[in-house]
């Protein structure tokens, strides 16, 4: 069984309770993505597994300056981050996308003066916001 803590993590950057995890294994090797879905840190470990122990293989930490989640109508997508100040362009173009074509999602941008995430366009909590989903 597995434990609520085993999916989450504590953000390192904003300090939000529930940064994703998301892994995956092929062969003997796996990789461990912890990104915060609203500042956009992330955390990347690769691993190699001996007798089924774990091997540290690669880590690194990204400073976050925002994430996005971008979800088409009728369909899904994951969470995204900025690893480095995104370009104006970008910026409008999800705004656009979840202010005028019907999108879901959000987009938070880091705020480097206040230091915490700031959430430009949308919402976190739109999900369920389509005709006939409640």
């Amino acid at each position: 069984m597995y434990e609520l803590s085993d999916m989450h993590e504590k953000c390192r950057q904003c300090g939000f309770d529930y940064a994703r995890i998301d892994t995956e294994r092929w062969n003997n090797n796996s990789a461990r993505r912890v990104m915060c879905p609203v500042c956009g840190w992330t955390k990347h470990e690769e691993h190699q597994w001996i007798q089924e122990q774990p091997m540290l293989l690669k880590r690194n930490e990204s400073h976050g300056f925002g994430a996005y989640r971008l979800v088409p109508p009728g369909g899904y997508s994951g969470y995204n981050a900025f690893h480095s100040i995104p370009d104006p362009a970008v910026v409008e173009h999800i705004k656009e996308l979840l202010e005028t074509r019907g999108w879901k999602g959000y987009l938070t941008l880091w705020d480097l003066t206040a230091n915490r995430a700031t959430l430009v366009a949308g919402s976190p909590l739109q999900k369920f916001d389509q005709a006939g989903n409640g």
